[in-house]
């Protein structure tokens, strides 16, 4: 018992270990809330409501087998979008491999294996929003889930797998908003959806829902989502960093070789005390703040940190895969 107490004031815990746990949660945690978005809200509506990324296309292709090729999927509907999710995102995650991050990629693992299991085996609970009325509530609600879902686990430099991987893809190669590419890949599911089920979703009069109104439900689901991923996250993709220590050689040192960025020294004073102070300017891509927080506070606590988004970032700055 004394070894492991021990072990856990050890450095290497505190540098090494204890964040990647931190992660873990965080992505098992922030993947939990995606996935309830899409079970409790909007597998539950009766008028279809897509989801993002690979869950949405496991419901499109669910939804084709019942809708166009007349398949009976009984009970096994929820198993299906389950199984297809892990499949579905087997070439993605490769992809992510060779093209992201191979940490990235071993955190999206475990987020895919949380949302299977979510979606096949979470009962389902009647919130009372399977009627047609309240399907703009259900819309909101899911698409607020699904969006702090996904914002979250990017924040942390965690993703809860599919598109999320190819928008950071393409966002790395072309400098795109990550929100922005994972909206127009979401698009087509929602467009897809509303052709695939046109003339097979009735209301409770028996009045035919049209496929427009699947595509606006859904369209207007991915806003929300796409607007709460960006606010967690962040619309943009690189960060102005201004640390203030009296540890500014230590900082500096760790900056230097675990993320290999510049830093512009300013000598500042505390305006109270009077001491003597340094601050650290450090421009990083938003998927490196949360390693430039925890070096930060291993090695100084008490640092004040102040972050900005940088619009555009000119000069000697490398893009670099996510940590």
């Amino acid at each position: 018992m004394k070894n492991f107490k021990e072990y856990l004031k050890s450095e290497k815990y505190q540098t090494v270990v204890k964040p990647e746990v931190k992660r873990t949660i965080v992505v098992i945690f922030y993947t939990l809330i995606y996935s309830l978005g899409v079970a409790w809200f909007l597998e539950t509506s009766q008028i279809p409501l897509y989801a993002s990324g690979i869950p949405g296309v496991s419901q499109l292709i669910r939804d084709f087998l019942l809708y166009v090729l007349g398949v009976d999927l009984q009970s096994y509907e929820r198993v299906l979008i389950g199984l297809l999710t892990i499949l579905l995102n087997i070439p993605i995650l490769i992809l992510g491999w060779f093209g992201v991050s191979k940490k990235f990629v071993i955190y999206s693992m475990i987020s895919v294996i949380v949302q299977a299991s979510v979606l096949a085996y979470m009962p389902e609970i009647d919130l009372g929003l399977s009627d047609p009325s309240f399907a703009l509530t259900s819309t909101i609600l899911g698409g607020l889930l699904i969006g702090i879902g996904v914002g979250g686990a990017l924040k942390h430099g965690t993703s809860t797998g599919g598109f999320d991987i190819v928008a950071q893809y393409v966002s790395f190669k072309k400098g795109k908003s990550v929100g922005v590419v994972t909206m127009s890949m979401n698009v087509v599911i929602g467009v897809l959806g509303g052709l695939i089920t046109k003339g097979h979703i009735f209301d409770s009069n028996g009045m035919e829902i049209a496929a427009g109104v699947i595509i606006s439900y859904t369209i207007l689901r991915l806003l929300i989502s796409t607007l709460m991923t960006d606010r967690l996250h962040t619309s943009y993709q690189y960060i102005s960093t201004e640390i203030i220590s009296t540890y500014a050689d230590d900082i500096i040192k760790e900056i230097l070789i675990k993320l290999h960025r510049g830093v512009t020294l300013i000598n500042v004073e505390g305006g109270y005390t009077r001491t003597p102070k340094t601050m650290m300017l450090v421009i990083i891509s938003s998927y490196e703040l949360s390693t430039l927080k925890q070096l930060v506070n291993n090695i100084d606590p008490g640092a004040f940190i102040i972050v900005r988004p940088a619009k555009e970032v000119i000069g000697n700055f490398t893009k670099k895969r996510i940590a």
